[in-house]
This record gives structure tokens, sequence and C-alpha cells, in this order.
């Protein structure tokens, strides 16, 4: 998409210590330029696990995929290819994976084939082979982690160049994305940040893409404010704001699992009723960040402006916007 003779508007939303910023643009005409929003799961899960169980409760991949399917939401899914099997669903829990082990079980790949198969809007991209914090790693061990997986997405029917590669732990460098974008075929790389893409920004070979953290409670006269939570869980307020950008920008929310109701036992909990400012989630043995009400999620996307496409995947929006 290119904008000629444009008029540009700036606004900014002040979120927890960290700036939200969105870029406005009008074209010559007087036309509203088209904004992106493009949906993103970390780690594509099956299910969450208690002891390699699935856990009620949680959304399954199945129940994400029509949920966003029938909202007209795209979902671009990452995913750590080692940890997918050919036909069985695997259980990773039992993992020891920084900063915290996944408490999760995986797709296979036949049923990834199977709903990109039903769900158009559903595409993949990768956040490695082994999940390894690639700055830990050498040059060559980290060609091989972003090649091998790149191959592994194409032998399961990905399209060559893949979409995003997804760092681990959000750990790059500037030199370790060229390398990767260069020498194993990915459009972009993935940093995390509040502020949204531009046609400019996309040309540093970086996507900024917001994480969606679940957490401890908001109101602080209630136990769960207490919790033991990297972060405070984001309030449907804040994700409504991220993803109604103003024209001309491009923004991507990331979720890891979307949970439902309430479940104050066991490993993993959470509180999605009543009152928004008392909606938690709480894993005791892992990353709480990785859990986020489904009702929020899916509320933030209420009354979208008609400008707002939200029914492209990201490989769609760089293909839009000549992304190499």
């Amino acid at each position: 998409m290119r904008v000629r003779s444009g008029m540009m508007a700036c606004r900014v939303v002040a979120v927890c210590g960290t700036a939200i910023t969105f870029l406005g643009v009008v074209d010559g005409a007087g036309a509203t330029a088209p904004a992106y929003v493009t949906p993103m799961m970390a780690h594509t899960a099956w299910t969450a696990t208690e002891n390699c169980k699935p856990v009620a409760g949680v959304s399954t991949l199945p129940t994400v995929l029509a949920g966003h399917s029938s909202r007209g939401l795209s979902l671009t899914g990452t995913v750590v290819t080692s940890w997918i099997a050919a036909t069985a669903r695997t259980c990773i829990e039992p993992m020891s994976l920084s900063p915290f082990p996944k408490p999760i079980q995986m797709p296979s790949w036949a049923d990834l084939k199977t709903y990109r198969a039903r769900y158009p809007g559903f595409d993949l991209a990768s956040a490695s082979r082994d999940y390894a914090e690639m700055t830990s790693l050498t040059t060559a061990q980290q060609k091989a982690e972003a090649c091998d997986s790149r191959d592994a997405l194409v032998a399961h029917g990905g399209n060559a160049p893949i979409p995003l590669f997804a760092y681990p732990n959000n750990k790059y460098t500037t030199a370790m994305n060229t390398l990767v974008r260069s020498q194993c075929g990915y459009r972009l790389g993935r940093r995390y940040s509040g502020a949204a893409n531009t046609i400019t920004t996309v040309r540093s070979g970086f996507l900024n893409t917001y994480s969606i953290n679940g957490g401890r409670c908001t109101d602080t006269r209630l136990a769960c404010s207490k919790l033991a939570t990297r972060y405070a869980y984001t309030p449907r307020s804040t994700l409504y704001k991220y993803v109604h950008p103003a024209a001309g920008g491009w923004v991507v929310p990331q979720f890891y699992r979307l949970v439902n109701g309430s479940k104050t036992s066991g490993r993993l909990q959470w509180n999605c009723l009543g009152a928004m400012s008392s909606h938690y989630t709480f894993d005791t043995g892992g990353d709480s960040t990785e859990l986020y009400c489904a009702n929020d999620y899916y509320g933030a996307f209420a009354n979208e402006p008609s400008y707002v496409k939200a029914s492209l995947t990201v490989r769609q929006v760089e293909t839009l916007w000549a992304v190499p």
C-alpha cells in the first residue's frame, strides 16, 4: 500500500509504563487509509495441561480457530517445530525450558494440516526449532535454529518465505535478524513493542508485536492483586485501544492460551467472571503471562471502525506492504 501526499496524525496511549503509539494516515483525496489487525497465537498449543492431562476451561486450538473465524479474524500461529510430531499430540510439560516449563499439549502436523485446510485465515510462522535463546548460540547454531525450522514448516505445507521468526523469549540482535532473514528465508523478525507498525518501520526487518499478558488482578482491594505474577492482567480496555488502531497502522496482538469461567484449584488458576478488575490468571508453577480470558480477548475487538481490516494474516499484510 502506498500513501501519496498523505497527512499523518499521532495519538499515544500510556499503558503500564509502556507507550502504545498509533499513526493515522489520510490520503491526499481525504480517504482514510486502511489499518490492519493480525492476531497471533504464540506456540499454537492444542490445549493447556496439568500432569499432561487437558485442563477443562481452556479453549482448545479448534475452539480458538472457530472463534476467530466466526468473528472475521485471521490467526497466525507460531510453532517450535521440534515440539510437533507427525500424527500424535505431544505433551511438553516435562521439558526443562527457560524461564519456566510450559504446561501444554501440542497439535500434530496432521492436525495443523487439517485445520489450515479448514480455515484459510490460519497461517503458521516459526518460533525456532528447539526454543533455544538465540543470543546464547553461535552464529552457526542460530542459523540452524532458524533454517531447520523453516525447512520443517515448508516440508509440512508452509510456503516460503515464512512470514515471521518469533525469537524465543524476545532474545535477538539486529545482526541476528539480518542473518535469519537473508539466509533462512523469513520476511520479518518479531520484537515486542506497543508501537503500531507502519510501512516505514517494517523496512527495519522487525514486526512490532504486543504481548497480551495475564497475571494478577488490578483491583487492589482483592487478594488476587497480591498474586506473585510478572505482570498485572492486561485490562480489556487496554487491549481494546490497541486493537482499534489509527488509519495506516498495523498492529499484532499476541496471546498464548485463552481460558473461560473460573478455576481456583490446581496448577492453572483464573477468574474471568464478574467485574473486569477482578479478572486474573495464575500459573502456580510457571508463567502466568500465558493465560488470558477469552471473553476479554474477543470483547476487545468489538466495534471496529470500517477502515480496520482484521481478516488478513501476517503474510498477507506483508505482501500488501511489499515486504521482501
